[in-house]
């Protein structure tokens, strides 16, 4: 067996661990705190959080899907934008799945500012699926690579995960183990389906 698919089963074996975990914990040590001091830093109002929250919706989501797509053939050829697909099919299926099995309920108004009523479960975070398997997709191919249009593509991706995250996080909508466990998921579905791709 390879390194790389050695590796590919620890990082396998870490996100089975952590969906475990979030079945048995309403939230981590450290989740309220790093919450409150996101939503202390963050510009109010709350519009520009909603505007991002929007972008990983229907049908702004198959915009980013077409995006990545166009982008993945352009750079890496037809394989790699058909894979693009699966990274984002796949994702949207298993967060659909496995979210009313862990059950996870969203962040309390009583510890942290939530704003609105947000429906279903906190994890896994469909936002975060979503932007994993598109911007993640597309950052992982750009670690690949080396050059300046390659670094501004890295660059621009971690920018909008980054932003992403910050805006579930400050609308009180997930908590941040949410997010960082839900972008590592799709990251590492984005790292197979690459990895498969390039064989």
């Amino acid at each position: 067996m390879r390194g790389k698919d050695v590796l590919l089963l620890v990082l396998l074996f870490v996100a089975v661990f952590a969906m475990l975990a979030a079945c048995r914990y309403a939230y981590f040590p450290g989740d309220v705190t790093a919450e409150r001091f996101v939503q202390s830093l963050s510009p109010k109002p709350m519009s520009w959080a909603l505007w991002v929250t929007k972008s990983a919706a229907f049908p702004w989501n198959i915009l980013l899907l077409a995006i990545t797509f166009f982008i993945s053939w352009a750079v890496a050829g037809w394989r790699v934008a058909v894979f693009s697909i699966l990274s984002f099919a796949g994702m949207w299926i298993l967060g659909t799945l496995i979210s009313p099995v862990i059950a996870r309920p969203r962040p309390s108004p009583a510890l942290v500012h939530v704003v609105g009523s947000p429906s279903g479960y906190s994890f896994p975070s469909i936002f975060a699926l979503t932007y994993g398997s598109t911007f993640g997709y597309l950052a992982i191919q750009a670690v690949r690579k080396s050059g300046v249009l390659w670094t501004i593509l890295l660059f621009l991706c971690c920018a909008l995960l980054i932003t992403g995250g910050l805006a579930r996080i400050a609308l009180g909508a997930h908590w941040p183990s949410d997010i960082i466990i839900s972008y590592f998921i799709a990251l590492l579905w984005a790292f197979f389906l690459l990895h498969s791709a390039s064989k």
